[in-house]
């Protein structure tokens, strides 16, 4: 696979082709990472919160100059809009009428100024390719919103410390592809940052599994999705097509759980607390219980700040219809504003709604039949995700369903080929899936056994990086 691939039907080169640093680098894992620790753990703990805003700042300067001015003016701004909010809250001589006022004013300059950028951002980079998209604009932008709202809404106090703010909002494990964390998560690790051994070492078994997942599992299945894209949707067989939707969907999951879990490590490593991003999705039974069990940071968002406060199912069944339509259409435009991102967002949004009204309790009571009920639908909604041209998304689901008939395939024997060659990387993609592994490697996480599995996975990680040029991590695009 190349360096720089193109993922989803995304030229990422536009996008990281500067980035050195991405997590599953050996610049990152060899220089910039012991560096910044060693600095980090050797800094007074009330100044290590400017070490990890400068480190920050500094890593993603590496990969996004062109932004980085962009990311510093937002936390700025943020910053002052907060203050002012609590400086009304406190404030004895305004009237609370005048007060609760001037607060929705400030809510709605943080609210009109964020939204704004990353909407002028995500829509002019489909109006015009010349108009780049920051790297995690998406990810900071909805820990600034979060931050504003809980801070509106008396959950949480404004920051009084630049530092301490700007380390929340651009903290390098989590500026580029998430986890989304809140405010109220992050600020008792941000005034205390440091760890015991027991949880450095927690962090770097996670980093060391993440790492693993990326490197050995995503970007190795990846090479057959690359291929089919090579050799064109319309050349390719029908079990080969569903060859390739599933392995999509098992590269894109350990894609981005392998992000999360290093992202994670990395802040347990500096006295950040743990957050779960994913809970076995490729285990759930409906598509409602697999966005419950996916990016689980970004599904809370949307709920807390979107779906609950448009009445969330409390007003009947029409105004839940059209919250979850409103919910599932911004999560779409979230990923992308391409079409087939629309289309993905309302598909997904379509069957979330018709298990509600019609089948969701039937698929509770039949197990087996919802495991391969979600095996066949989520594959299916990737590849809407995945096929940014409507003619190859047309294509590629004629090959899926052949009775559509697209015309005759070229090689109607390529799945044996490329079986022959896989097989193996999709048995252990199935075999990481399964609940009963990870919940064994926890009971047995810390027994010399599991040590020297975590050895040996580092290490052919590191193989595999000295041989291969650095992939982007697939969320970086959002």
């Amino acid at each position: 696979m190349s360096g720089v691939e193109n993922v989803a039907g995304f030229d990422l080169g536009n996008i990281v082709s500067q980035n050195s640093l991405i997590f599953s680098s050996l610049e990152f894992l060899f220089r910039f990472l012991p560096v910044f620790l060693v600095v980090f753990y050797l800094t007074p703990v009330k100044y290590r919160k400017i070490v990890l805003f400068i480190g920050s700042i500094l890593m993603y300067a590496c990969g996004e100059p062109r932004f980085v001015f962009l990311l510093l003016a937002c936390t700025a701004l943020n910053f002052l809009i907060g203050k002012n909010m609590k400086v009304d809250i406190d404030s004895p001589f305004i009237h609370s009428k005048w007060r609760d006022k001037k607060r929705r004013k400030w809510l709605l300059l943080a609210l009109i100024t964020d939204v704004g950028v990353l909407a002028f951002f995500k829509i002019g980079n489909v109006v015009d390719s010349n108009i780049l998209l920051p790297l995690g604009i998406s990810f900071y932008t909805f820990k600034m919103i979060s931050y504003q709202m809980d801070v509106f809404r008396g959950k949480v106090e404004a920051d009084n410390s630049f530092w301490s703010f700007g380390s929340y909002v651009c903290m390098f494990p989590q500026l580029t592809s998430g986890p989304i964390m809140r405010y109220d998560d992050a600020s008792e690790g941000l005034e205390h940052l440091g760890c015991t051994p027991e949880q450095f070492e927690e962090g770097l078994r996670l980093l060391v599994i993440g790492l693993g997942a990326k490197v050995l599992l995503a970007d190795r299945l990846g090479i057959l999705w690359n291929d089919i894209q090579t050799i064109g949707f319309e050349s390719i067989s029908t079990p080969l097509a569903w060859l390739g939707a599933f392995t999509y969907s098992l590269q894109l999951y350990f894609d981005f759980e392998g992000y999360s879990l290093m992202a994670v490590g990395i802040g347990m490593m500096i006295g950040m607390p743990y957050i779960k991003n994913f809970d076995q999705p490729y285990m759930a039974t409906s598509v409602s219980d697999f966005w419950r069990r996916w990016h689980m940071t970004l599904g809370s968002w949307f709920r807390d700040y979107v779906y609950i406060p448009m009445g969330g199912n409390r007003k009947g069944v029409p105004w839940l219809l059209l919250n979850l339509c409103v919910v599932w259409l911004l999560t779409g435009l979230w990923h992308g504003s391409g079409v087939n991102f629309l289309i993905w967002g309302i598909t997904v949004g379509l069957f979330v709604i018709v298990e509600k009204l019609f089948y969701g309790k039937w698929l509770s009571r039949h197990k087996l039949v919802s495991h391969i009920y979600v095996w066949i639908v989520i594959p299916l909604t990737w590849v809407i995700f995945a096929v940014t041209s409507l003619p190859d998304l047309g294509i590629y689901f004629g090959r899926l369903f052949p009775f559509f008939g697209i015309g005759e395939t070229l090689n109607p024997q390529d799945i044996f080929k490329y079986f022959s060659m896989y097989w193996w990387l999709l048995l252990a993609g199935i075999f990481f899936c399964i609940p009963g592994v990870s919940a064994w490697f926890n009971k047995h996480r810390k027994s010399w056994y599991a040590n020297a599995l975590l050895l040996v996975l580092f290490w052919m990680a590191v193989y595999q990086l000295t041989n291969a040029a650095n992939n982007p991590f697939m969320y970086f695009r959002f």
